[in-house]
Formats: structure tokens, C-alpha cells, sequence
């Protein structure tokens, strides 16, 4: 889906009115037994290296997204799909993909699965796994092609933006995979629509 500049502006200009809160992330997805599909808009602020820090961009994404609750008791969501998307790539050891752990995290699933708290802070996220996005960067009221975005990033993360990984390696087990998990912040939140109902900001 291509996010024309005036829909990326209304959805920049919705997340600053934003409210949503995690009573009403919970009970959006209270109905939930499982794993949903989901069409996830969000507002996000890109990190610029330090001589950019007077300059703002801001990334528009629209993306189909996996959102979970009321699952079983023990059910690790990141590291079942690890293990399913590594034992189809066939790169691994077996003994390693059977004995992924995910490592410690800064936030912690609350009693509805897809809506994490911060460890240490009062702050609220989604939790959510990106199956395909579209976006769009927007600077000065325009939109930016991603290779010009690129001379605005350290060098790590213009390498990370122009040459992403199709393949993950978590190195503390050493995995491969291709899952794409996100951890969003609900001040970043536009809108959700899943389970035939909208969640707007």
C-alpha cells in the first residue's frame, strides 16, 4: 500500500491528539483467543545522528501485524515463531533451535499478551510481529526518499535503512530467522483494525 504525503500528514496530525490508552488496548482485545491479523498505522520519530539533532523527520508506516491474547499458560510467542521460521531457513543446528530462549527484555507482558509494560516506567506498548509494512518519511512537510533520509542516520543505521537483513542471527543462541518483532510505543499508536473493529488514537 503507497501512503500518499496528505495521509501521512493526517496520521502524523492524529498522533499528536493521541489518547489511546492501555484500558482501552485491553479491552479492544479482550474478544482475543490467539493470534489475530491486524492493519497497524503508527507515527515514529527517526534518530538522527548528533550534527542532525536540530532537524526532524518523522517515519508514516502502515503495517499488516500480528497482535495475541489469552493465550495458554508458557506460551513465548517470539521464541515459538523463532523456532518455526529457523527450522524452515535449515541453517542451524538442531540442538540450538530446540534450546532458543529469548533473552532479557526492558518491559514485561501484562494479563492482556500483546499489551507490554515497562519494566521500571509507566510506560505502555504494543507487542506485535510485522508479517509486511509500507512507508514513507516525511521532513518539512514532504516526503523523503529513504536515500536521502539515509545522510540524516549515523552510519550504522543508514546501513541498517538502505541494506536491511532479510535474515535474522540472534547470536546468543545462534539462530537464524525472519521474524520481525516490534515493541511499539502507544504514543506512537494511530489506529489498529482488527476482529471487524477500529482502535483509533
Amino acid at each position: 500500500m503507497e501512503i500518499a504525503l496528505q495521509t501521512a500528514k493526517d496520521y502524523i496530525r492524529a498522533r499528536g491528539f493521541s489518547t489511546l490508552t492501555p484500558e482501552a488496548v485491553r479491552a479492544f482485545l479482550s474478544p482475543l483467543k490467539g493470534a489475530t491479523f491486524a492493519e497497524l498505522v503508527q507515527v515514529t520519530d527517526v534518530a538522527l545522528a548528533a550534527k542532525h539533532k536540530a532537524e526532524s523527520i518523522v517515519k508514516v508506516s502502515v503495517a499488516n501485524v500480528q497482535l495475541f491474547n489469552n493465550l495458554k499458560d508458557f506460551t513465548n510467542v517470539y521464541v515459538n515463531a523463532v523456532k518455526r521460521t529457523a527450522e524452515k531457513l535449515g541453517l542451524d543446528n538442531r540442538q540450538n533451535i530446540d534450546n532458543f530462549e529469548s533473552q532479557g527484555n526492558y518491559f514485561e507482558h501484562t494479563d492482556c499478551y500483546s499489551l507490554c509494560k515497562h519494566k521500571t516506567e509507566d510506560k505502555y506498548y504494543l507487542f506485535l510481529i510485522y508479517n509486511r509494512a509500507s512507508s514513507v518519511y516525511v521532513k518539512d512537510g514532504l516526503i523523503l526518499p529513504k536515500e536521502d533520509v539515509a545522510h540524516y542516520l549515523t552510519p550504522a543505521a543508514a546501513r541498517k535503512l538502505m541494506e536491511p537483513e532479510a535474515v535474522n542471527y540472534n547470536k546468543a543462541n545462534d539462530v537464524h530467522h525472519t521474524v520481525q518483532l516490534r515493541v511499539v510505543s502507544l504514543s506512537n499508536v494511530v489506529s489498529v483494525h482488527a476482529l471487524h473493529e477500529e482502535l483509533l488514537a
